[in-house]
Parts: C-alpha cells; sequence; structure tokens
C-alpha cells in the first residue's frame, strides 16, 4: 500500500495572466500579459508531496522558505518577484517542520528528494535535506544556474552551496504520449515523466498503485481545469512544448484511473482526499 499526502508550505499570490495565457500570444507578449493584468488570484497553496512506499519515503518538492521574506533575499531588479508574484511562508510552514510535525524526520526518514523543477518555490526548502539524495532533471537544473534562469523564476544564487543534485536525462521507456521515463523504485510503482513547457526540463512523478495511479504534475499546469481545456500559462517560452505536454497528460490520466494534483491547484488536497479520479 502507498500512501501520499499533501504538505502545504505556504501561499503564493500572481496574476491571473500566469495562472492562464491568453491563446495565439507569444512568449513575450504572455509576459507582457502578465506585467500589465491588474488582477490577482486569490492564494495559491505551495504544495509539496510526500511519498511513503515500501521502499522508502519520498519527497515531491519542498517548497519555499521563510527567508524569502527578509529584505534582500529576493532580488529587487526583476519586477518578477516584486510586481507579479507574492510569496508568504511563515517559519511553521517550511517542510522541515511540516514533516516533523507528521512523525517523519527529514535527515533519517526520506529517502530522496525529487525536484519537479528547481524554480524557488519548488526548491527554496533544500536547505532542511543536506545530506539527502536530491533528484531532478539536468536541463531544468542547467537552465536554473544560467544567466535565464536569474531572470526566469530561478534563485540559483540561493541555492546550497552542498548541492550537488542525481540528475537524470530522459532517454528511453516511453509511456502513453510521454517519449520517456525514468524509474525510481525498483518496483517500478514510481516513475518520472518528462513534462516540459512552464519551463525547460520539467518533470512529473506518476505513482502507481494498486487500483489508482497519482499524477503529481509540479507547475506542468497549475490547476486541473487548465489540463482538462488544454490552457497553457502565461509563464512559459514555448506554448507549442507545454500544450503537447498538457494533452500527453490529459491522454494518461483518461486511459487508467488517475487523480492530478497539480502544486499550486487550490483543489488538489481535496481532490487526493476525496480519491477523485479525473475525467
Amino acid at each position: 500500500m502507498i500512501k501520499i499526502t499533501a504538505i502545504e508550505t505556504g501561499k503564493a499570490i500572481c496574476k491571473t495572466a500566469q495562472v492562464t495565457g491568453k491563446e495565439g500570444r507569444s512568449p513575450i507578449g504572455r509576459k507582457i500579459d502578465i506585467f500589465r493584468d491588474p488582477n490577482f488570484v486569490k492564494p495559491l497553496p505551495i504544495l509539496a508531496f510526500l511519498i511513503e512506499h515500501p521502499e522508502g519515503n519520498f519527497l515531491v518538492d519542498t517548497g519555499d522558505t521563510a527567508k524569502n521574506s527578509m529584505p534582500g533575499y529576493l532580488p529587487t531588479w526583476n519586477p518578477f518577484f516584486t510586481k507579479m508574484v507574492s510569496i508568504k511562508v511563515a517559519p511553521t510552514e517550511e517542510i522541515g517542520f511540516k514533516l516533523h510535525q507528521l512523525g517523519i524526520n527529514p535527515a533519517t526518514d526520506i529517502e530522496a528528494v525529487i525536484l519537479t523543477h528547481f524554480h524557488h518555490d519548488h526548491a527554496g526548502g533544500l536547505d532542511h535535506f543536506p545530506h539527502n539524495r536530491i533528484i531532478g532533471s539536468r536541463e531544468n537544473y542547467n537552465e536554473a544556474r544560467s544567466l535565464k534562469g536569474k531572470v526566469a523564476g530561478y534563485l540559483p544564487q540561493r541555492m546550497p552551496i552542498w548541492l550537488k543534485p542525481e540528475l537524470i536525462d530522459f532517454s528511453n521507456n516511453p509511456i502513453g504520449d510521454f517519449p520517456a521515463s525514468y524509474p525510481i523504485t525498483k518496483d517500478g510503482s514510481i516513475f518520472l515523466v518528462p513534462t516540459p513547457g512552464h519551463c525547460t526540463g520539467h518533470l512529473s512523478v506518476v505513482v502507481r498503485d494498486k487500483d489508482i495511479t497519482y499524477f503529481l504534475a509540479g507547475d506542468a499546469s497549475y490547476n486541473e481545469e487548465n489540463i482538462r481545456n488544454e490552457k497553457t500559462d502565461g509563464v512559459t517560452f514555448k506554448p507549442d512544448v507545454a500544450l503537447k505536454t498538457l494533452r500527453a497528460i490529459k491522454k494518461f490520466a483518461l486511459n487508467e484511473p488517475t487523480i492530478l494534483l497539480p502544486c499550486h491547484d487550490t483543489n488538489s488536497v481535496q481532490r487526493l482526499a476525496d480519491r477523485q479520479i479525473f475525467k
């Protein structure tokens, strides 16, 4: 039996044009739309997911850090951080504290931390895992550490100095419309699939239990509704790639009983509790 627990590690507030981009708009046009958009969505959860599996406990994403409220932590020169997004994380909402509340010691009870991508609201809690395996996409890690990364939602300057992640490359084992997959557990019930679009090298985590499948989508989409309606976000620099990913997720979820769990979906926690299958 596999158990999935959603862990809220704070709230994110962003523009409506970030959650759903305008069809036909270029990547740059989408960024302009976000900047001009006067409307903010209601606070969205920043979710991490604990997978309790016979081969060990696996954590998907780490949420953000309370340090982002400290003056100077976020780059003031970047309007993305000063004008478009607000992250609120209390010290007691950080992932380490939340795991201890669940009776999980981050240092000894986590087999590996899997990052869907290295954006700060997914990798900001890495400080709690200095001695753990950190698994991520090589393609995304390279982007995160590049000049582009500094202006596109990553904070490479805030990554732990000890960070040497176990980087993966997708090359074989296609599943459905996903061109490749990567096994995490020996029994094959937890595996990764490439879901680029929101950013280069983004990945999602698939957990197959006996009677149901969990699709931990990270930021492949901000919510289930956008997957169903094939609506890409405003952040993507490659809308065509993002759309292909949404269609692959949608097809996968319609072909086997699947619970879709995007990281910022306000309904993910309840959907998980109700075991609500995508239809």
